[in-house]
């Protein structure tokens, strides 16, 4: 296996203040090999196994942008400075509360137009599944659908499909997490009572 990996990585941090902290991350990454896991798992399997080179193409598990924050944020009330008197009825009902989540969003990993059997009979070993399509020279990207799927067709019979690996960009994903809730205190004890 050969691979390469370049990536730009740049942080962010707000450290705990007046009730907040946040963190934000984002990576910009290029991933490139012949082959992204070994063992034939997850269909590695060479289409040729006399053409390694025409595997080099994205990592499976290349996303070109990622992109994470988190936040965390406590009620200041009942804190030195708070405008609140320290025992009145609003520090009772508005300390102890705390916010927070986070935000990932991602570009998707690429995908490989693949043609399904080994109707071919082409000479290799476990390929079943591992031979590509042809490519047919229509762009991939489509206004409306997901790829163009006319960019692809079967190759044909005894000839293996010269479609790229993993040349179709995948989905992205975002993930957005949020949490609220309250502490209370139990009696005098340490003990507390959260719901969040």
């Amino acid at each position: 296996g050969n691979s390469i990996f370049h990536a730009v990585h740049v942080r962010a941090t707000q450290r705990f203040r007046r009730g907040f902290s946040m963190s934000a991350y984002y990576q910009f990454a290029k991933s490139i090999d012949d082959s992204s896991t070994f063992g034939g798992a997850g269909n590695t399997v060479a289409q040729n196994w006399l053409d390694i080179a025409a595997e080099r193409g994205l990592s499976s598990f290349d996303r070109r942008h990622s992109f994470d924050v988190n936040w965390v944020w406590t009620s200041p009330v009942g804190e030195a400075g708070s405008r609140f008197a320290p025992g009145g009825w609003g520090t009772r009902l508005l300390r102890d509360w705390q916010g927070g989540g986070s935000l990932t969003a991602q570009t998707g990993t690429p995908l490989t137009a693949r043609v399904l059997g080994n109707a071919a009979q082409l000479a290799q070993t476990s390929g079943i599944g591992s031979g590509r399509a042809q490519a047919t020279g229509l762009s991939i990207s489509s206004g409306g659908e997901f790829f163009n799927t006319a960019g692809f067709t079967a190759p044909p019979q005894g000839e293996f499909g010269n479609a790229g690996r993993n040349t179709i960009p995948g989905p992205g994903n975002v993930a957005l997490n949020l949490t609220f809730g309250r502490s209370f205190q139990i009696g005098e004890s340490r003990r507390r009572l959260e719901f969040r």
